[in-house]
């Protein structure tokens, strides 16, 4: 597959690395599996197009991976980060080689779902990645199932890791007007355009698990208000002692007030990572205590986090970070859960 990287099976990147495949593209480049010829170790390598914008974003996702060497490789369910380098002044970085996304091994080879208990390990790795990037002030804001890893398709239970960190930020640097992530599994409150933290990650986490369980994204859509009004219609209108600037930019966005109940195949466990409420929103350290994950092996040789707690990163009701602005607003007709079709969601960048 040739790309307009000019990348194909055979290219050389930097001094050692021989392109095997290309794994995939984006708006950022591609990611290609390489053999280092020096010591025939194979590694995943995301080439970044040499583009202001996108070499920027390398710039800051490097930034990011350096943070994450903070933690404990072996138990924190992200990617292992293994170096960068400049192959024609492309900014070319370098990952441990994963078997599939958890996108892919979905509809692939399972139908688009997972069992309860098939899922409970996967949540809880997930919910333990995120505990990391906590303790590191670390935000995601992009978790999706084609950013989560599954090592190796054939192990039981999974293991998965987090990868993808191009519109991660380290809190004390988020600048107003960062627009990230991805539609779909965008919080309410990144909709709303009022400030957020590290809640939008477990927003889009407890989504991912949705559509584990039913085979689709659970609030699909084109626009914000496509997936405003999906919230609304299986969770209704926030409680009355919301925050007024989030309680009038949710009645602004949404007029229609008929709702559905919540689904019944979802869990309270899911239910709580789904709290309209950021400050109410469940966080990943009180999912990793959850009763849902009693008397469990959740994952093979994980543990729920490497590094204790900053004092200064508390649960999801702590000051928030950031403001994202509010984009058109388009008024359509909801898609019906359970009409849509499975496919991942394109990404808004900076």
């Amino acid at each position: 597959m040739a790309t307009n990287l000019e990348i194909t099976k055979g290219s050389l990147l930097g001094s050692c690395y021989m392109v095997e495949k290309i794994l995939g593209e984006g708006s950022f480049g591609v990611v290609a599996k390489c053999c280092n010829t020096d010591n025939n170790k194979t590694v995943a390598i995301k080439v970044n197009k040499n583009e202001e914008g996108v070499l920027e974003m390398a710039i800051d996702e490097i930034a990011i991976l350096k943070q994450l060497r903070r933690l404990d490789p072996d138990s924190c369910n992200i990617v292992q980060w293994d170096g960068f380098f400049i192959d024609k002044e492309r900014i070319c970085i370098t990952f441990e080689l994963l078997d599939l996304s958890l996108h892919h091994y979905l509809h692939e080879h399972r139908g688009g779902r997972l069992t309860v208990g098939e899922m409970r390990p996967v949540l809880y790795q997930m919910a333990s990645a995120l505990s990391h990037l906590q303790s590191v002030n670390i935000i995601h804001a992009d978790v999706k199932p084609v950013n989560i890893m599954v090592v190796n398709r054939h192990q039981s239970p999974l293991q998965v890791k987090l990868i993808d960190f191009g519109v991660a930020r380290i809190g004390s640097t988020v600048e107003q007007g960062d627009w990230m992530g991805t539609l779909s599994y965008s919080a309410p409150e990144m909709l709303l355009g009022v400030p957020y933290n590290e809640c939008v990650d477990m927003w889009a986490l407890g989504l991912v698990m949705a559509e584990l369980a039913v085979g689709c994204p659970l609030y699909p859509g084109d626009t914000d208000y496509d997936v405003f009004k999906s919230i609304v219609q299986t969770q209704g209108q926030p409680a009355d002692d919301t925050p007024d600037e989030y309680k009038q930019g949710f009645c602004h966005m949404v007029q229609d007030k008929e709702h559905q109940g919540d689904q019944k195949m979802f869990v309270s466990l899911i239910k709580s990572m789904l709290t309209l409420d950021p400050s109410r929103r469940i966080t990943a350290q009180e999912v990793l205590k959850h009763p849902f994950f009693n008397n469990q092996s959740p994952a093979p040789s994980q543990s729920a986090t490497s590094l204790q707690q900053p004092e200064d990163s508390g649960p999801c009701s702590k000051p928030p970070l950031q403001k994202q602005p509010l984009g058109a607003v388009a008024r359509r007709s909801l898609v019906p859960v359970a009409a849509a079709t499975p496919k991942p969601a394109g990404g808004h960048r900076r």
